[in-house]
């Protein structure tokens, strides 16, 4: 076998050792896993490599990556790539799949919260029947005002059942085309400098944006204040869209309902325990916290597999890429 038909060498940065994932390749390649996706433990294995399948990309990284020629992201979001790290010649692509369990998860949590589900049970595990007895009885989700900030697959998504729901739904984004909210039966959608009202009028806020330079800090003490003391907030977005000391202190202090948080500030790089936050959230009783899991179906996982295995045979057999995010296709920067 000549070195231009040999098997392409790619660096698992992710699923390195999930017998599933290795199933789906049917393409030849050899598979090498990385420990963890710090640079004294990626670096070593890139020379050579043909494509990385990641999250994360650094300058570090780059400096060591002579044959690259794809970079494979094991979700939607590249916050974690350096665009500006990655070598000439190399493409990016990322994948979906995950709308429907990401959507999913937040009307469970729109639910749970909604009747403060976790602390009934709760409650009612210790034998306490106040929830039938004391407690102000709670409105029903249909009827009321779902706002959903980002319109993308996921957005969309959740739009689409919120008025399964029988829900009013109103959304924000940065394209607003009357089709679309025609299309999604939304009641209102503006662009993103319409934030302030859609805040102003929900009872339910779904995040739903990528994480980039226009949306870091998205929502902070301001905007918070904005929002019904009655509201409730879903974050299936990136942490860091949220000011993390705001959220903390609106939810501590009663200025909105609630909140469920799947996405964070901190995470573990190997499997060290680390608290996601510098603030206890985990100690609130309005707030739901997962470990960043909405779209851990195996839908989502199969729809992954299955599409990075066909970007892998593509560079094998040199045809387009699927979902290619890099280089963009209008010759600009990276969405920003």
């Amino acid at each position: 076998m000549t070195e231009s038909s040999a098997a392409p060498r790619v660096v698992l940065g992710e699923w390195q050792h999930d017998e599933g994932f290795r199933r789906t390749i049917t393409t030849p390649a050899t598979l090498i896993p990385a420990p963890t996706l710090r640079d004294e433990d990626v670096a070593p294995l890139l020379p050579g490599a043909d494509a990385f399948v990641s999250k994360r990309f650094t300058p570090g990284m780059a400096a060591a990556a002579d044959r690259l020629r794809l970079i494979l992201t094991p979700g939607a979001g590249t916050n974690q790539i350096d665009f500006a790290a990655v070598p000439a010649g190399v493409t990016v692509c990322n994948v979906y799949g995950h709308e429907a369990a990401i959507a999913e998860y937040a009307f469970m949590a729109i639910l749970a919260l909604n009747r403060d589900l976790l602390n009934m049970d709760a409650r009612f595990r210790r034998a306490d029947w106040s929830d039938r007895t004391e407690r102000e009885t709670r409105p029903e989700i249909a009827g009321r005002t779902l706002g959903v900030v980002g319109l993308g697959r996921i957005g969309s998504e959740v739009a689409r059942i919120g008025r399964a729901f029988g829900m009013r739904v109103v959304a924000v984004t940065r394209t607003p085309r009357a089709e679309r909210a025609e299309a999604l039966e939304l009641a209102d959608l503006g662009g993103m400098a319409d934030l302030p009202r859609l805040l102003a009028e929900a009872d339910f806020v779904v995040l739903a944006v990528p994480l980039e330079a226009s949306t870091t800090g998205l929502i902070g003490a301001a905007e918070l204040v904005t929002m019904k003391p009655s509201a409730f907030l879903v974050n299936v977005a990136r942490g860091e869209v949220i000011g993390e000391a705001a959220l903390y202190e609106a939810l501590r202090g009663g200025r909105i309902a609630g909140a469920a948080i799947d996405t964070w500030y901190r995470y573990p790089e190997a499997n060290e325990s680390v608290r996601p936050s510098a603030f206890p959230f985990h100690e609130l009783p309005n707030a739901i916290v997962t470990p960043h899991i909405a779209g851990w179906t195996v839908g989502t996982f199969r729809h992954r597999w299955e599409t990075i295995a066909e970007n892998l045979r593509r560079l094998s057999s040199g045809e387009p890429f699927l979902g290619v995010v890099w280089p963009p296709a209008d010759g600009g920067s990276h969405a920003a």
